[in-house]
């Protein structure tokens, strides 16, 4: 049985879900072109920008899925007429495909997450000047204990879901 506290946690948890439900909501705007990212390919590419070259293995495991939807995504970062990744055998183990960026996807990258924070910026903009430090303040704090937390993906400190740090 929860406690008062336990109750209190996961009300907030549920809240902070709704939350970042509705910011990813509120980003989108009408259908998706073609050309435009997937979520799973701006991962993708936030992963590879964060670490620099990675195995298609290790991104698989920190997204958690399927090798088929990973081969899928790697084709279509690759196979664009300007390719946002660059793949290449592994120099120390043949098995292995390396994954990196290229300036497209950089660009690809920054212009996915451009068009999505000029639209949240467009939310929090009538926020005072109070709420944007208390929501700044809670958003460190939120961060900080994200990183903490063992098992957790921090692409500022280059952890996998192990823990470990990637080459």
């Amino acid at each position: 049985m929860a406690t008062g506290t336990g109750h209190r946690v996961e009300d907030i948890a549920h809240e902070l879900f709704q939350v970042v439900t509705q910011i990813c909501l509120s980003t989108l705007r009408g259908r998706r072109r073609a050309g435009d990212l997937k979520e799973v390919e701006f991962l993708t590419l936030s992963l590879l920008q964060a670490h620099g070259t990675l195995i298609v293995g290790e991104i698989q495991r920190v997204l958690g899925v399927l090798p088929a939807q990973m081969s899928r995504v790697i084709r279509s970062l690759e196979n664009r007429e300007r390719p946002l990744i660059q793949c290449s055998i592994n120099s120390r183990d043949k098995r292995k495909i390396d994954v990196g960026l290229t300036n497209n996807g950089e660009k690809a990258l920054l212009d996915y997450q451009d068009k999505r924070v000029g639209r949240i910026v467009e939310q929090l903009s009538t926020l005072s000047d109070d709420d944007q430090d208390d929501l700044i303040r809670a958003l460190h704090k939120l961060h900080g204990l994200l990183e903490s937390k063992k098992g957790g993906t921090s692409i500022r400190e280059g952890q996998l879901w192990s823990g470990r740090k990637l080459p």
